[in-house]
């Protein structure tokens, strides 16, 4: 059972959490944690820790919860993103019936990024909903675009126009070794009919594993890119750890049994991921004791004498913990900028184009297919995850910028990047547009007891969340002993 409250129910949940932890005073109080942020890294890291039976305190500035990653209603995506006076169009239905994530992240049925929520106590309060479908954009040999379901099974394998003949019976060799394969059990690294070799995959790369099965470098590169989520070319799987692939592809065919009636390896939950976790984030701190308080504004970061965080400064005077978690907007001189990524927010009354009218799905356009280095990645939901009313479709594209910003608007930009996936939108009846940094930890501004966070990459998948999380979860745990 995937269910949980619904959409309307959360947003009163919201503001009735907010209100009862807004209400004690946190002046001169001790936590094992402080989280600066309320988005996706930082709430599940509060989260994870206080579930671990830590006190944990959770602080944001913003009066909205999820930071960059939160679910607005369409009147405020107006006004976030063309200024306080921006209204949407009557065409668009009510505003109040959407509920657009900044940042979605697709989260994978199965593996570490399930485990993490489960684990926390998110899981319980969260009413997750299966995805439609999972999608991979090709340009066929004559230079049409062509989008197709991610081969995830044998019966995939058979079915599919993507592979050649040649390379049927080879994929299926390989996905009938991948469906017995278990990484903890040795006797299942053995491969092969009639000539048996053990697969070295803690020694091999991922294209070594693929010239083992004898694939082609375009099929090996889609079942990459698809089943193993993959962002690059075929060259560069020389670079890629075949353990690592192998186990990015069995998590995905394994999400599909996690729960009955899978028609993609992914669940997203209703009314945004922004609210929803927050919502989850809040009541697994007040059951262990802590809290998460908005309109809360760190003004400083506090160090003890040998230099370690030791809590904070707000407008009700200091607060102490045993670490610090901040987000990037709360880490100063101790982030600094990796690279800018552009977002498209459009709102269809159809189904993105070429997507088999899947009520909701994701959609990765690699970059070799576009001319791009990058890929593009697309998320479309609606009424089916309650984040618009009956007849709307959200679609977010993302991708890293790769060209130049300057003097261009954020909707010049994203038409110039995102160009390739255009098409699938028309006619859109409305599009919007953010240019946002990625920033990461500053190599040379380490301090003992804060641990500053990533912004969240340009994907629409859940695994950079989950890493990253994980991460700072062993520091913590590596700090302690």
């Amino acid at each position: 059972i995937l269910s949980m409250p619904r959409r309307h129910q959360m947003l009163v949940m919201i503001a009735a959490v907010s209100s009862a932890t807004n209400a004690a005073s946190i002046s001169g109080q001790s936590y094992d944690a402080l989280v600066l942020g309320s988005g996706l890294t930082e709430s599940i890291l509060a989260a994870s820790l206080a579930a671990q039976g830590k006190r944990v305190l959770q602080l944001d500035g913003a009066g909205k919860a999820g930071g960059e990653s939160a679910s607005l209603s369409l009147k405020e995506l107006y006004q976030r993103l063309l200024g306080d006076d921006a209204a949407p169009e009557s065409k668009l239905g009510n505003a109040d019936e959407y509920a657009v994530d900044l940042t979605p992240k697709l989260l994978l049925a199965s593996g570490a990024e399930l485990q993490l929520f489960v684990e926390s106590g998110l899981w319980a309060h969260m009413d997750f909903r299966r995805l439609h479908r999972s999608f991979i954009y090709r340009r066929r040999a004559d230079g049409e675009p062509d989008i197709h379901r991610i081969v995830s099974s044998a019966e995939d394998v058979l079915k599919t126009r993507m592979l050649p003949p040649i390379d049927k019976a080879r994929a299926l060799q390989l996905f009938v070794w991948l469906d017995q394969f278990n990484e903890d059990d040795a006797a299942t690294y053995t491969a092969g009919r009639i000539n048996k070799r053990r697969l070295p995959l803690q020694k091999m790369n991922a294209q070594s594993f693929f010239k083992y099965w004898e694939l082609s470098p375009p099929t090996a590169e889609l079942i990459a890119q698809g089943l193993g989520r993959f962002p690059g070319s075929y060259k560069s799987l020389r670079r890629f750890p075949a353990a690592q692939l192998v186990r990015q592809m069995k998590a995905y065919k394994d999400a599909f049994r996690t729960f009955p009636h899978m028609t993609s390896p992914y669940v997203y939950p209703a009314g945004g991921l922004g609210s929803a976790l927050q919502q989850a984030t809040g009541k697994v701190l007040e059951a262990h004791g802590g809290a998460s308080r908005l309109n809360e504004p760190p003004h400083e970061i506090l160090f003890d004498e040998g230099g370690r965080a030791c809590g904070v400064v707000t407008a009700e005077g200091k607060i102490r913990a045993d670490c610090v978690i901040a987000s990037p907007s709360y880490a100063g001189s101790y982030v600094q900028e990796n690279y800018q990524v552009v977002r498209l927010y459009a709102v269809l009354g159809h189904a993105p184009n070429k997507c088999k009218d899947a009520k909701s799905c994701a959609l990765v356009l690699p970059g070799a297919h576009i001319a791009r280095k990058h890929p593009i990645y697309l998320f479309s939901s609606g009424s089916t995850h309650s984040v618009g009313p009956a007849g709307k479709y959200i679609v977010v594209l993302s991708t890293r910028i790769e060209g130049e910003t300057e003097d261009l608007s954020a909707l010049a930009v994203a038409k110039r990047e995102l160009s390739a996936a255009l098409p699938l939108l028309k006619p859109a009846k409305k599009l919007l547009a953010e240019i946002s940094r990625v920033c990461e930890p500053a190599p040379d501004q380490a301090a003992e007891g804060l641990h500053v966070l990533s912004s969240c990459d340009e994907t629409i998948l859940f695994a950079g969340v989950a890493a990253e999380a994980q991460r700072v979860l062993h520091r913590i745990a590596a700090d302690e002993l």
